[in-house]
C-alpha cells in the first residue's frame, strides 16, 4: 500500500508529497474508491478486485480515497496493494474522487463505490467496450442486487414529471402492476432496455460504478466540486454530453451493488444534500422556468409531508420526538426549496 496522507487538504488538491508517492504509470485500468466508515465492505470490495477472476489479466491500480473515517477503513486498505489517499475532513464525493482521478494512471478510468462486488470479467468487459466504441466517454456496467436481480441503474437526465413522480409517488390505492410499471417507465427515468442484454445508450449511469475513457476526461474533467454528494454523475454525464462523448450501459459487465451503506448512516443530512444538488442541477442546467417550477414542487412536498406528520402525531401514529424531528427535516429543505 502506498499511503499518501494529506494532514491539510485545501480545495481538494494534493499536497507536494503527491509526486513522490504517485503510483508507476502505465495500468491498464485506474479504479477510484471513495470511502466514509464503510470498512468491511471496502474489505469485500477490495478482494473482489483483486481476485484473479475480476483483475482477468488487467494491469489494475486501485486508489482509495478515504472521507476521515473513523472505523478502521484506512487500517484495512494495507493489506491489499492499493493507494491509500486520506482526507482529514468529509470532502464529498465528487472532491474526493478528483483526487483520486488525478493520482490516477491508468488509460481507463473507474469510479467504483465500496459497496460494491465486481463480477467475474466486469472491468475487461467495460475496458473492451470503451476500446471499441471510440465516441463513448463513458460506459457502465450492469448492477445488480445482492439477491440477483437488476438494480436500475442507467437513467433519462431529470425532468419535472421525474420529480412529480418522486415528490407525489403514486398512491398505494392504485393496482401495485400499475404503480411498478410507472415508476419503472420512461416517464420516471428507466430504460425498459435494463431486462435485456444487449448494450444500449442512456443520458447517465447510477454513480456506484462507471468507467470514464481517459481522453474524454482530460477533455471534460472529473466530478463538480460545488456538490457535495449525489447528482454528481449526472452533472458529468450532462457536460460529456454537451462535448458530444456518448454515455452507454453494458449488460455483459455486472457488479453487485448494496446500495446506502455510507449515506444510509445519516439519513435525514442525506435528503437534504439529495434535494440541494437537484436543484443546483436545475439552476446550472436547466430554464429559469425549469428551476422555479422545480423549486415549486418541492415546498409544496414539503409543505404536505409537515402537515402529513401533524396529523400522524395526532392520530398518535407518531410520538412527540418523531414529528419533531421529520418537521425538521421537511423545514430545513422547505428553506431550501425557497431560498435562491
Amino acid at each position: 500500500m502506498i499511503d499518501m496522507t494529506q494532514s491539510n487538504i485545501r480545495q481538494g488538491r494534493l499536497q507536494d508529497n503527491t509526486s513522490s508517492t504517485a503510483p508507476t504509470r502505465g495500468a491498464d485500468v485506474s479504479v477510484i474508491i471513495v470511502s466514509w466508515n464503510v470498512r468491511s465492505h471496502l474489505v469485500n470490495c477490495l478482494r473482489a478486485l483483486f481476485s484473479a477472476p475480476v483483475r482477468d489479466g488487467l494491469r489494475l491500480e486501485v486508489i482509495v480515497v478515504d472521507n476521515a473515517s473513523t472505523d478502521g477503513s484506512p487500517q484495512a486498505v494495507g493489506d491489499f496493494p492499493a493507494t491509500l489517499i486520506r482526507n482529514d475532513a468529509n470532502l464529498g464525493y465528487g472532491r474526493a474522487n478528483n483526487l483520486g482521478l488525478r493520482a490516477a494512471s491508468g488509460r481507463h478510468l473507474v469510479v467504483l463505490n465500496p459497496d460494491t462486488l465486481p463480477q467475474l470479467g466486469s472491468l475487461r468487459h467495460l475496458i473492451d467496450f470503451a476500446d471499441n466504441h471510440p465516441n463513448t466517454g463513458i460506459v457502465a456496467p450492469r448492477l445488480l442486487n445482492p439477491n440477483g436481480t437488476i438494480q436500475s441503474a442507467a437513467f433519462h437526465f431529470p425532468t419535472l414529471t421525474m420529480a412529480l413522480l418522486d415528490l407525489f409517488p403514486p398512491p398505494a390505492w392504485l393496482p401495485g402492476r400499475l404503480r411498478g410499471r410507472l415508476l419503472q417507465s420512461a416517464l420516471n427515468g428507466r430504460y425498459p432496455q435494463e431486462q435485456n442484454t444487449a448494450a444500449f445508450r442512456i443520458d447517465h449511469p447510477l454513480g456506484a460504478c462507471f468507467l470514464i475513457k481517459r481522453i474524454a476526461y482530460e477533455q471534460c474533467g472529473g466530478f463538480n466540486e460545488n456538490i457535495f454528494m449525489y447528482s454528481e454523475e449526472i452533472d458529468l454525464a450532462l457536460r460529456y454530453a454537451r462535448d458530444g462523448w456518448d454515455c452507454w450501459q453494458e449488460p455483459a459487465s455486472q457488479i453487485v451493488h448494496l446500495g446506502e451503506q455510507s449515506t444510509g448512516q445519516i439519513p435525514d443530512t442525506m435528503f437534504g444534500e439529495l434535494w440541494r444538488s437537484r436543484l443546483y442541477l436545475y439552476d446550472a442546467y436547466y430554464t429559469s422556468l425549469a428551476a422555479f417550477l422545480l423549486r415549486a414542487l418541492l415546498a409544496a412536498a414539503m409543505l404536505k409531508n409537515i402537515l402529513s406528520s401533524m396529523f400522524a402525531r395526532i392520530l398518535g401514529l407518531e410520538n412527540k420526538q418523531q414529528m419533531r424531528s421529520q418537521i425538521r427535516k421537511w423545514s430545513a429543505t422547505l428553506r431550501m426549496a425557497l431560498s435562491r
